[in-house]
Protein backbone atom coordinates (compact mmCIF):
# COMPACT_ATOMS: atom_id res chain seq x y z
CA UNK A 1 0.00 0.00 0.00
CA UNK A 2 3.05 2.40 0.74
CA UNK A 3 4.69 1.84 -2.64
CA UNK A 4 1.12 2.25 -4.29
CA UNK A 5 0.80 5.85 -2.24
CA UNK A 6 4.52 6.67 -3.10
CA UNK A 7 3.86 6.06 -7.07
CA UNK A 8 0.33 8.02 -6.75
CA UNK A 9 1.85 10.58 -4.89
CA UNK A 10 4.70 11.23 -7.43
CA UNK A 11 1.99 11.32 -10.36
CA UNK A 12 -0.22 13.78 -9.06
CA UNK A 13 2.94 15.86 -8.14
CA UNK A 14 4.26 15.30 -11.40
CA UNK A 15 0.16 16.46 -13.00
CA UNK A 16 0.22 19.40 -10.66
CA UNK A 17 3.68 20.34 -11.62
CA UNK A 18 2.63 20.11 -15.06
CA UNK A 19 -0.98 22.21 -14.85
CA UNK A 20 0.69 25.19 -12.43
CA UNK A 21 4.33 25.31 -15.16
CA UNK A 22 3.98 24.12 -18.50
CA UNK A 23 0.32 23.73 -19.58
CA UNK A 24 -2.10 26.09 -20.76
CA UNK A 25 -5.22 25.33 -18.83
CA UNK A 26 -8.09 27.85 -20.12
CA UNK A 27 -8.73 27.85 -23.51
CA UNK A 28 -11.65 29.82 -26.12
CA UNK A 29 -14.06 26.54 -26.75
CA UNK A 30 -12.44 25.86 -29.88
CA UNK A 31 -9.07 25.88 -28.26
CA UNK A 32 -9.76 21.64 -27.63
CA UNK A 33 -10.35 21.36 -31.21
CA UNK A 34 -7.94 19.34 -33.24
CA UNK A 35 -6.50 22.63 -35.44
CA UNK A 36 -5.60 23.75 -32.17
CA UNK A 37 -3.10 20.60 -31.10
CA UNK A 38 -0.75 21.23 -34.00
CA UNK A 39 1.51 23.39 -31.74
CA UNK A 40 1.79 20.05 -29.25
CA UNK A 41 2.00 17.37 -32.32
CA UNK A 42 5.17 19.59 -33.87
CA UNK A 43 6.28 18.87 -30.51
CA UNK A 44 5.63 15.41 -30.54
CA UNK A 45 7.81 14.80 -34.01
CA UNK A 46 10.23 16.77 -32.97
CA UNK A 47 10.99 14.52 -29.41
CA UNK A 48 11.02 11.44 -31.55
CA UNK A 49 13.13 13.18 -34.24
CA UNK A 50 15.76 13.60 -31.54
CA UNK A 51 15.37 10.18 -29.81
CA UNK A 52 15.86 8.49 -33.14
CA UNK A 53 18.77 11.01 -34.02
CA UNK A 54 20.69 10.41 -31.14
CA UNK A 55 20.28 6.75 -31.83
CA UNK A 56 21.68 6.84 -35.17
CA UNK A 57 24.69 8.99 -33.81
CA UNK A 58 24.94 6.65 -31.36
CA UNK A 59 25.57 3.48 -33.53
CA UNK A 60 26.82 5.33 -36.72
CA UNK A 61 26.27 5.30 -40.89
CA UNK A 62 26.84 1.57 -41.47
CA UNK A 63 24.22 0.34 -38.76
CA UNK A 64 21.06 2.87 -39.97
CA UNK A 65 22.25 1.83 -43.63
CA UNK A 66 22.18 -2.40 -43.22
CA UNK A 67 21.13 -3.30 -39.53
CA UNK A 68 16.95 -4.54 -39.57
CA UNK A 69 16.75 -2.37 -36.46
CA UNK A 70 18.80 0.62 -38.06
CA UNK A 71 17.18 1.44 -40.74
CA UNK A 72 13.53 0.94 -39.04
CA UNK A 73 14.34 3.95 -36.57
CA UNK A 74 16.09 5.43 -40.06
CA UNK A 75 12.15 5.47 -41.22
CA UNK A 76 11.07 6.66 -38.50
CA UNK A 77 13.41 9.34 -38.29
CA UNK A 78 11.78 10.17 -41.57
CA UNK A 79 8.32 9.65 -41.44
CA UNK A 80 8.93 11.87 -37.88
CA UNK A 81 10.00 14.38 -40.41
CA UNK A 82 6.87 14.27 -43.01
CA UNK A 83 4.93 14.50 -39.91
CA UNK A 84 6.73 17.50 -38.54
CA UNK A 85 6.83 19.96 -41.75
CA UNK A 86 3.36 18.78 -42.19
CA UNK A 87 2.13 19.97 -39.15
CA UNK A 88 4.48 22.83 -38.64
CA UNK A 89 1.97 24.16 -42.07
CA UNK A 90 -1.18 23.39 -41.00
CA UNK A 91 -0.15 25.29 -38.13
CA UNK A 92 1.27 28.23 -39.43
CA UNK A 93 -2.37 28.01 -41.84
CA UNK A 94 -4.70 27.92 -38.72
CA UNK A 95 -2.33 31.03 -37.39
CA UNK A 96 -2.92 32.85 -40.73
CA UNK A 97 -6.06 32.19 -41.45
CA UNK A 98 -7.52 33.74 -37.98
CA UNK A 99 -5.78 36.20 -38.07
CA UNK A 100 -3.57 35.70 -34.60
CA UNK A 101 -0.37 36.69 -36.32
CA UNK A 102 -1.57 40.50 -35.88
CA UNK A 103 -1.94 40.34 -31.96
CA UNK A 104 0.90 38.03 -31.57
CA UNK A 105 3.72 39.35 -34.03
CA UNK A 106 6.90 37.41 -32.33
CA UNK A 107 5.22 33.79 -31.99
CA UNK A 108 4.74 34.14 -36.08
CA UNK A 109 8.47 35.63 -36.99
CA UNK A 110 9.22 32.75 -34.68
CA UNK A 111 7.67 30.23 -36.38
CA UNK A 112 8.56 31.46 -40.16
CA UNK A 113 11.84 31.17 -38.59
CA UNK A 114 11.06 27.66 -37.57
CA UNK A 115 10.01 26.79 -40.79
CA UNK A 116 12.91 28.21 -42.84
CA UNK A 117 15.48 26.12 -40.48
CA UNK A 118 13.56 23.11 -40.66
CA UNK A 119 13.77 23.49 -44.50
CA UNK A 120 17.60 23.56 -44.51
CA UNK A 121 17.25 20.73 -41.84
CA UNK A 122 15.32 18.36 -43.88
CA UNK A 123 17.76 18.64 -46.84
CA UNK A 124 20.64 18.36 -44.77
CA UNK A 125 19.16 15.40 -43.24
CA UNK A 126 18.99 13.92 -47.04
CA UNK A 127 22.23 14.47 -47.47
CA UNK A 128 23.91 12.58 -44.47
CA UNK A 129 21.51 9.42 -45.44
CA UNK A 130 24.68 7.73 -46.90
CA UNK A 131 22.79 6.74 -50.23
CA UNK A 132 22.59 7.76 -53.75
CA UNK A 133 20.14 10.57 -53.34
CA UNK A 134 22.38 11.80 -50.79
CA UNK A 135 25.35 12.07 -53.51
CA UNK A 136 22.72 14.30 -55.97
CA UNK A 137 21.06 16.60 -53.24
CA UNK A 138 24.49 17.59 -51.87
CA UNK A 139 25.74 18.58 -55.07
CA UNK A 140 22.35 20.55 -56.12
CA UNK A 141 22.39 22.18 -52.50
CA UNK A 142 26.14 22.87 -53.11
CA UNK A 143 25.52 24.74 -55.81
CA UNK A 144 22.51 26.55 -54.35
CA UNK A 145 24.67 28.01 -51.35
CA UNK A 146 27.53 28.24 -53.64
CA UNK A 147 25.74 30.53 -56.14
CA UNK A 148 24.21 32.38 -53.35
CA UNK A 149 27.32 33.20 -51.75
CA UNK A 150 27.54 30.59 -48.89
CA UNK A 151 29.35 28.27 -49.99
CA UNK A 152 32.90 29.79 -48.74
CA UNK A 153 31.84 28.85 -45.26
CA UNK A 154 29.36 26.00 -45.32
CA UNK A 155 30.15 23.50 -47.69
CA UNK A 156 27.46 20.56 -48.55
CA UNK A 157 29.83 18.53 -49.65
CA UNK A 158 31.48 18.41 -46.58
CA UNK A 159 29.88 15.37 -44.43
CA UNK A 160 31.11 16.00 -41.33
CA UNK A 161 30.22 20.03 -41.51
CA UNK A 162 26.86 18.92 -42.46
CA UNK A 163 26.72 16.60 -39.68
CA UNK A 164 27.80 19.04 -37.31
CA UNK A 165 25.13 21.17 -38.34
CA UNK A 166 22.41 18.81 -38.92
CA UNK A 167 22.50 17.17 -35.20
CA UNK A 168 23.76 20.01 -33.23
CA UNK A 169 23.78 23.88 -34.05
CA UNK A 170 19.96 23.56 -35.64
CA UNK A 171 18.44 21.47 -33.41
CA UNK A 172 19.88 23.80 -30.44
CA UNK A 173 18.47 26.75 -32.34
CA UNK A 174 15.17 24.64 -33.28
CA UNK A 175 14.76 23.95 -29.29
CA UNK A 176 15.41 27.28 -27.85
CA UNK A 177 12.93 28.51 -30.84
CA UNK A 178 10.21 26.58 -29.66
CA UNK A 179 10.71 27.61 -26.08
CA UNK A 180 10.71 31.18 -27.05
CA UNK A 181 7.01 30.08 -28.94
CA UNK A 182 5.48 28.12 -26.43
CA UNK A 183 6.29 30.82 -23.52
CA UNK A 184 5.19 34.08 -25.18
CA UNK A 185 1.81 31.70 -26.11
CA UNK A 186 1.63 30.43 -22.55
CA UNK A 187 1.55 33.34 -21.02
CA UNK A 188 -0.58 35.14 -23.12
CA UNK A 189 -2.91 32.13 -23.64
CA UNK A 190 -4.62 31.05 -27.37
CA UNK A 191 -5.46 33.98 -29.13
CA UNK A 192 -9.11 35.08 -28.71
CA UNK A 193 -11.35 36.36 -31.99
CA UNK A 194 -10.14 39.35 -32.74
CA UNK A 195 -13.97 39.90 -34.13
CA UNK A 196 -17.50 40.60 -32.02
CA UNK A 197 -19.13 37.73 -34.40
CA UNK A 198 -17.37 35.00 -33.26
CA UNK A 199 -18.99 32.38 -30.51
CA UNK A 200 -16.85 31.66 -28.09
CA UNK A 201 -16.64 30.88 -23.83
CA UNK A 202 -13.70 30.08 -21.94
CA UNK A 203 -13.29 26.44 -20.66
CA UNK A 204 -10.41 24.17 -19.39
CA UNK A 205 -8.12 22.97 -21.74
CA UNK A 206 -8.66 19.21 -22.95
CA UNK A 207 -4.45 18.09 -22.17
CA UNK A 208 -6.08 14.23 -22.06
CA UNK A 209 -7.17 15.12 -25.33
CA UNK A 210 -3.70 16.45 -26.97
CA UNK A 211 -1.89 13.40 -25.27
CA UNK A 212 -4.43 11.26 -27.36
CA UNK A 213 -4.07 12.93 -30.30
CA UNK A 214 -0.11 12.97 -30.15
CA UNK A 215 0.04 9.60 -29.45
CA UNK A 216 -1.89 8.56 -32.50
CA UNK A 217 0.21 10.48 -34.95
CA UNK A 218 3.25 9.16 -33.36
CA UNK A 219 1.32 5.45 -33.69
CA UNK A 220 1.05 6.10 -37.21
CA UNK A 221 4.63 7.25 -37.67
CA UNK A 222 5.65 4.05 -36.34
CA UNK A 223 3.57 2.00 -38.34
CA UNK A 224 4.57 3.61 -41.53
CA UNK A 225 8.21 3.18 -40.68
CA UNK A 226 7.37 -0.22 -40.47
CA UNK A 227 5.71 -1.00 -44.13
CA UNK A 228 6.99 1.64 -45.98
CA UNK A 229 10.91 2.06 -45.35
CA UNK A 230 13.59 5.07 -46.71
CA UNK A 231 14.44 4.41 -49.14
CA UNK A 232 17.61 3.44 -50.32
CA UNK A 233 19.91 2.58 -53.80
CA UNK A 234 23.34 2.24 -53.01
CA UNK A 235 26.11 5.39 -53.55
CA UNK A 236 27.76 5.48 -56.73
CA UNK A 237 32.10 5.07 -56.13
CA UNK A 238 34.70 5.74 -58.64
CA UNK A 239 35.13 2.40 -58.45
CA UNK A 240 31.79 1.60 -60.13
CA UNK A 241 31.99 4.43 -62.99
CA UNK A 242 35.30 3.03 -63.92
CA UNK A 243 34.28 -0.45 -64.49
CA UNK A 244 31.01 0.62 -65.95
CA UNK A 245 32.48 3.31 -68.46
CA UNK A 246 36.07 3.42 -68.42
CA UNK A 247 36.70 5.46 -71.55
CA UNK A 248 34.33 8.48 -69.91
CA UNK A 249 36.22 7.90 -66.78
CA UNK A 250 39.76 8.15 -68.11
CA UNK A 251 38.45 11.21 -70.45
CA UNK A 252 37.11 12.36 -67.59
CA UNK A 253 40.76 12.55 -66.29
CA UNK A 254 41.93 14.71 -69.16
CA UNK A 255 39.46 17.42 -68.67
CA UNK A 256 40.67 17.56 -64.81
CA UNK A 257 44.12 17.62 -66.24
CA UNK A 258 43.55 20.55 -68.69
CA UNK A 259 41.69 21.95 -66.52
CA UNK A 260 38.82 22.06 -68.87
CA UNK A 261 36.28 20.07 -66.08
CA UNK A 262 33.16 21.52 -64.92
CA UNK A 263 34.97 21.51 -61.65
CA UNK A 264 37.84 23.16 -63.30
CA UNK A 265 36.04 26.01 -64.85
CA UNK A 266 33.06 26.49 -61.66
CA UNK A 267 31.31 29.88 -62.14
CA UNK A 268 31.34 30.35 -58.23
CA UNK A 269 35.44 29.92 -58.22
CA UNK A 270 35.37 29.86 -54.22
CA UNK A 271 35.83 27.35 -51.60
CA UNK A 272 35.98 24.15 -52.13
CA UNK A 273 35.96 24.21 -55.74
CA UNK A 274 38.90 26.66 -56.27
CA UNK A 275 41.82 23.54 -55.89
CA UNK A 276 43.83 22.41 -58.73
CA UNK A 277 41.77 19.40 -60.50
CA UNK A 278 45.17 18.58 -62.33
CA UNK A 279 47.04 18.22 -58.90
CA UNK A 280 44.22 16.34 -56.88
CA UNK A 281 42.69 14.08 -59.31
CA UNK A 282 45.40 13.23 -61.84
CA UNK A 283 49.14 13.88 -59.96
CA UNK A 284 48.90 12.97 -57.00
CA UNK A 285 46.74 9.77 -57.13
CA UNK A 286 49.76 8.65 -60.18
CA UNK A 287 52.48 9.26 -57.75
CA UNK A 288 50.19 7.20 -55.17
CA UNK A 289 49.75 4.50 -58.50
CA UNK A 290 53.74 4.62 -59.03
CA UNK A 291 54.64 3.98 -55.15
CA UNK A 292 52.55 0.85 -55.26
CA UNK A 293 53.00 -0.43 -59.07
CA UNK A 294 56.19 0.75 -60.22
CA UNK A 295 57.39 1.57 -63.33
CA UNK A 296 58.19 4.76 -65.53
CA UNK A 297 57.16 8.15 -64.93
CA UNK A 298 55.19 9.29 -67.51
CA UNK A 299 54.14 12.59 -65.96
CA UNK A 300 57.80 13.32 -66.09
CA UNK A 301 58.47 12.64 -69.17
CA UNK A 302 55.31 14.67 -70.63
CA UNK A 303 56.70 17.51 -68.71
CA UNK A 304 59.45 16.99 -70.73
CA UNK A 305 58.12 18.36 -73.97
CA UNK A 306 57.38 21.82 -75.59
CA UNK A 307 54.47 23.44 -74.81
CA UNK A 308 53.08 22.53 -77.88
CA UNK A 309 53.88 19.11 -77.96
CA UNK A 310 52.08 18.86 -74.53
CA UNK A 311 49.05 20.31 -75.86
CA UNK A 312 48.88 17.97 -78.94
CA UNK A 313 49.27 15.01 -76.73
CA UNK A 314 46.28 16.48 -74.45
CA UNK A 315 44.08 16.57 -77.68
CA UNK A 316 45.61 13.49 -78.91
CA UNK A 317 44.30 11.66 -75.17
CA UNK A 318 40.71 13.22 -75.30
CA UNK A 319 40.51 11.84 -78.57
CA UNK A 320 41.74 8.46 -77.81
CA UNK A 321 39.12 8.32 -75.36
CA UNK A 322 36.31 10.15 -77.33
CA UNK A 323 36.41 6.95 -79.71
CA UNK A 324 36.30 4.44 -77.32
CA UNK A 325 39.87 2.68 -77.74
CA UNK A 326 40.60 0.20 -74.91
CA UNK A 327 42.70 1.24 -71.84
CA UNK A 328 46.56 1.02 -72.60
CA UNK A 329 48.89 1.65 -69.89
CA UNK A 330 51.91 1.20 -72.56
CA UNK A 331 51.11 4.02 -74.54
CA UNK A 332 53.40 6.10 -76.32
CA UNK A 333 51.09 8.98 -75.61
CA UNK A 334 52.33 9.93 -71.75
CA UNK A 335 49.43 10.95 -70.98
CA UNK A 336 47.00 8.05 -72.39
CA UNK A 337 48.74 5.76 -70.31
CA UNK A 338 48.91 8.10 -66.55
CA UNK A 339 44.78 8.37 -67.71
CA UNK A 340 44.74 4.12 -68.33
CA UNK A 341 47.04 3.62 -65.38
CA UNK A 342 44.69 5.73 -63.23
CA UNK A 343 41.21 3.85 -64.59
CA UNK A 344 42.97 0.93 -63.09
CA UNK A 345 43.38 2.16 -60.23
CA UNK A 346 39.92 3.26 -60.03
CA UNK A 347 38.46 0.05 -61.05
CA UNK A 348 40.46 -1.60 -57.98
CA UNK A 349 39.14 1.15 -55.85
CA UNK A 350 41.75 2.71 -54.61
CA UNK A 351 40.99 5.87 -56.18
CA UNK A 352 38.32 6.38 -53.95
CA UNK A 353 40.51 5.86 -50.82
CA UNK A 354 43.09 8.21 -52.84
CA UNK A 355 40.34 11.07 -53.05
CA UNK A 356 38.96 10.75 -49.62
CA UNK A 357 42.35 10.55 -47.95
CA UNK A 358 43.12 13.69 -49.38
CA UNK A 359 41.00 15.55 -47.33
CA UNK A 360 40.91 15.13 -42.91
CA UNK A 361 38.12 13.38 -42.05
CA UNK A 362 35.05 12.30 -43.80
CA UNK A 363 34.60 14.93 -46.34
CA UNK A 364 33.94 13.44 -49.55
CA UNK A 365 34.53 16.77 -51.63
CA UNK A 366 36.72 15.66 -54.30
CA UNK A 367 35.10 12.49 -54.77
CA UNK A 368 32.26 14.13 -55.18
CA UNK A 369 33.09 16.71 -57.78
CA UNK A 370 35.15 14.38 -60.28
CA UNK A 371 32.00 11.65 -59.91
CA UNK A 372 29.41 14.88 -60.94
CA UNK A 373 32.17 15.77 -63.60
CA UNK A 374 32.07 12.61 -66.00
CA UNK A 375 28.47 13.09 -66.19
CA UNK A 376 27.35 9.24 -64.26
CA UNK A 377 25.52 11.39 -61.44
CA UNK A 378 23.47 13.09 -63.96
CA UNK A 379 22.36 10.25 -66.15
CA UNK A 380 21.82 8.26 -63.36
CA UNK A 381 19.15 11.24 -61.62
CA UNK A 382 17.44 11.20 -65.19
CA UNK A 383 17.23 7.38 -65.26
CA UNK A 384 15.59 7.37 -61.20
CA UNK A 385 13.59 10.75 -61.92
CA UNK A 386 15.89 12.80 -59.66
CA UNK A 387 16.60 15.35 -62.32
CA UNK A 388 15.36 18.91 -61.62
CA UNK A 389 13.89 18.77 -64.65
CA UNK A 390 12.40 16.00 -63.49
CA UNK A 391 11.03 17.80 -60.33
CA UNK A 392 13.34 15.20 -58.18
CA UNK A 393 13.73 17.37 -55.07
CA UNK A 394 10.37 16.46 -54.02
CA UNK A 395 10.48 12.74 -54.98
CA UNK A 396 12.79 10.04 -54.11
CA UNK A 397 14.21 7.26 -55.81
CA UNK A 398 12.60 4.88 -58.52
CA UNK A 399 12.92 1.23 -58.06
CA UNK A 400 13.60 1.99 -54.04
CA UNK A 401 10.35 -0.04 -53.05
CA UNK A 402 6.96 1.79 -52.17
CA UNK A 403 8.44 5.75 -52.37
CA UNK A 404 7.64 8.30 -49.31
CA UNK A 405 5.88 11.74 -50.50
CA UNK A 406 9.51 12.93 -49.76
CA UNK A 407 10.16 17.02 -49.60
CA UNK A 408 7.22 17.57 -50.96
CA UNK A 409 8.06 21.06 -49.39
CA UNK A 410 10.49 21.89 -51.83
CA UNK A 411 8.04 22.44 -54.54
CA UNK A 412 8.80 25.79 -54.93
CA UNK A 413 11.99 25.80 -55.76
CA UNK A 414 11.55 22.82 -58.49
CA UNK A 415 8.63 24.82 -59.93
CA UNK A 416 10.87 27.84 -60.08
CA UNK A 417 13.58 26.05 -61.76
CA UNK A 418 11.36 24.80 -64.44
CA UNK A 419 9.64 27.71 -65.20
CA UNK A 420 10.77 31.49 -64.80
CA UNK A 421 14.18 30.59 -63.88
CA UNK A 422 14.48 27.75 -66.33
CA UNK A 423 16.83 29.42 -69.22
CA UNK A 424 18.14 31.96 -66.46
CA UNK A 425 22.39 31.19 -66.12
CA UNK A 426 22.07 32.53 -62.55
CA UNK A 427 19.68 29.75 -61.36
CA UNK A 428 20.80 29.28 -58.27
CA UNK A 429 21.68 32.73 -56.84
CA UNK A 430 18.11 34.16 -58.49
CA UNK A 431 16.28 31.25 -57.08
CA UNK A 432 17.62 32.07 -53.62
CA UNK A 433 16.83 35.70 -53.87
CA UNK A 434 13.55 34.81 -54.85
CA UNK A 435 12.62 32.26 -52.02
CA UNK A 436 14.83 35.15 -49.37
CA UNK A 437 12.34 37.48 -50.23
CA UNK A 438 9.29 35.29 -50.04
CA UNK A 439 10.57 34.06 -46.23
CA UNK A 440 11.44 37.30 -45.51
CA UNK A 441 7.74 38.45 -46.48
CA UNK A 442 6.15 35.50 -44.79
CA UNK A 443 8.05 36.67 -41.27
CA UNK A 444 6.69 39.98 -41.89
CA UNK A 445 2.98 39.78 -42.48
CA UNK A 446 2.23 41.26 -39.33
CA UNK A 447 3.24 44.54 -40.54
CA UNK A 448 2.43 44.16 -44.01
CA UNK A 449 -0.45 46.55 -44.51
CA UNK A 450 -3.53 45.48 -46.48
CA UNK A 451 -1.35 42.16 -46.76
CA UNK A 452 -2.12 40.90 -43.46
CA UNK A 453 -6.02 41.57 -43.70
CA UNK A 454 -6.49 38.94 -46.72
CA UNK A 455 -6.94 36.27 -44.34
CA UNK A 456 -10.33 38.14 -42.88
CA UNK A 457 -11.00 39.34 -46.71
CA UNK A 458 -11.59 35.55 -47.46
CA UNK A 459 -12.80 34.66 -44.55
CA UNK A 460 -10.75 31.90 -44.01
CA UNK A 461 -11.79 32.22 -40.08
CA UNK A 462 -14.99 30.63 -40.38
CA UNK A 463 -13.12 26.83 -41.13
CA UNK A 464 -12.23 27.40 -37.19
CA UNK A 465 -14.14 29.73 -35.43
CA UNK A 466 -18.54 29.06 -35.39
CA UNK A 467 -19.80 32.47 -36.00
CA UNK A 468 -22.94 34.08 -35.10
CA UNK A 469 -26.11 33.55 -37.13
CA UNK A 470 -26.50 36.94 -37.44
CA UNK A 471 -23.44 37.65 -39.17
Amino acid sequence: MKQGNKKEGFFRSARRFLHDNIYINKVPSYGNTIFYSFGFILMTCFLILLITGILMVFFSKPWWLTSSLGIYVRSVHMWAAQAFMLFLVLHLFVTFSTSAFRKKKLPWVVGSIMLFLFVVQTELGYTLRGDFSSQWRALQGADFWNGNYIGSFFNMLNYNQVFGVHVLLIPLLLLLLVGLHYGVVRHRGISKPYRKDIKYKMVEANHAMLYVRAGIVAAVILVLAFFIQSPFIPAVTAQQVSQQQPNIFAQTLIAEFNHSSDTATYVDSIKPYNFDTREVYVTKPYLQYLSVNGGKNELSLFNSKSPDIRAKMIRDASDYFASNRTLDVSNPNPLVSVASSLTVMAQSGLYDSQLKNDLQGDNPTYLYRFLSDTGYLDEKADNLGLSLENYGMIKDEKGAGIAPPNSWWMFPFNFMDNTILKNDPNQDRDGGEIIGLLMLLIATLPWLPYVNKIPDKLRLYKIFWRVKKSD
